[in-house]
């Protein structure tokens, strides 16, 4: 661990892509320390030489969100390992998408894999840090994509993110059910949709809790990342040629890792990115050396409205799958 007088940011999956570039970007800053909350250390560390980290800069964490165990026990290390007693960021990044599946994956807590991934641990995280966030008036920050809301135009390419009537999550998301929030027929691309959904409607839950306790909460729509690890299981045509391509020349809306990192860290450290409970996304053509885009503030509109019921079902889900497997919250009362 760097410095006492540090600032420290927990990134999750930054062992590539945005989360990487990310940590790159807040070491650049000077006094940050970053913990990379990683499902796999050796890689990570790999990744961290790869880009020039300075080795006294950050640490790595295993961290699985695959698994509440691991997500807890992540929680217990990072004071106990790390020496860490508060957080200015938590910077919640990790997602998986598997495009190919017929059939839902579910995690060792008998949940839904890709609901677990992107949104339940990520609460999770965020409801143990929430006394280390305090203390420092730190800010979490979400990663989103456009595709979370059909009220965007790349939101209205089918199959459209829906949490309906949220009865799915009501019911535990396990293997009794279909997988789905909204209860509906599994479809992955669909439950990536709906995680990345969840994410905005829980930066605003937890913004309107906790805004009041200096922890802010947003959301960020870096651009496009079409190079990203994300889409390692579509077929090479698409990951490699059209879609760069659509996303360079027609959406106007690609931007290397390196970029949309660098825009991650102005989101979790600057002033102006500090209002909470919103979404900031950048529109238009990045070319480098020529900066044209600039950021936006977009009101979260798609299904805000059950942000605090989501919020609520989801740590309910949550503790009960704690329960199941004698699991306990590393926090001793509610924040």
């Amino acid at each position: 661990m760097g410095p006492k007088q540090s600032q420290i940011a927990v990134i999750t999956g930054a062992s590539s892509g945005v989360g990487l570039y990310a940590a790159r970007a807040l070491i650049n800053k000077g006094n940050w320390h970053i913990v990379m909350a990683c499902r796999d250390v050796d890689r990570a560390e790999r990744a961290a030489n790869s880009v020039n980290l300075p080795k006294d800069a950050y640490t790595v964490l295993h961290c699985d969100l695959a698994d509440f165990a691991s997500v807890l026990k992540f929680v217990r290390e990072l004071s106990s390992v790390a020496r860490v007693d508060h957080l200015d960021a938590l910077i919640c990044n990790a997602a998986i998408w598997h495009p190919r599946d017929k059939k839902p994956r579910f995690t060792v807590d008998g949940i839904e894999e890709t609901m677990q991934v992107c949104h339940l641990s990520h609460l999770l995280l965020c409801r143990e840090l929430l006394p280390k966030l305090k203390i420092s008036r730190g800010r979490i920050v979400f990663l989103t994509t456009q595709t979370h809301s059909p009220n965007s135009l790349p939101g209205k390419i089918p199959p459209q993110a829906r949490l309906g009537d949220l009865s799915g999550l009501a019911a535990g998301l396990g293997p009794q059910t279909t997988g789905m929030v909204d209860s509906g027929p599994f479809e992955p691309t669909k439950a990536y949709k709906d995680a990345k959904a969840a994410n905005v409607l829980t930066m605003k839950a937890l913004s309107d809790r906790y805004g009041r306790d200096g922890v802010t909460s947003v959301a960020i729509f870096p651009g496009c990342v079409a190079d990203s690890n994300l889409f390692r299981e579509k077929r090479g045509w698409f990951r490699y040629v059209f879609f760069p391509i659509l996303q360079k020349y027609i959406t106007r809306q690609y931007v290397p890792n390196d970029e949309a990192g660098r825009r991650v860290a102005e989101v979790a450290t600057q002033g102006q990115f500090s209002d909470s409970g919103s979404y900031y996304q950048w529109r238009g053509k990045y070319t480098e050396g020529r900066e044209k885009t600039k950021p936006q503030v977009i009101e979260p509109t798609y299904e805000i409205d059950k942000a605090d019921q989501l919020y609520e079902l989801s740590l309910d889900l949550i503790d009960q799958a704690l329960r199941r497997r004698g699991l306990k919250s590393t926090i001793l009362a509610p924040v």
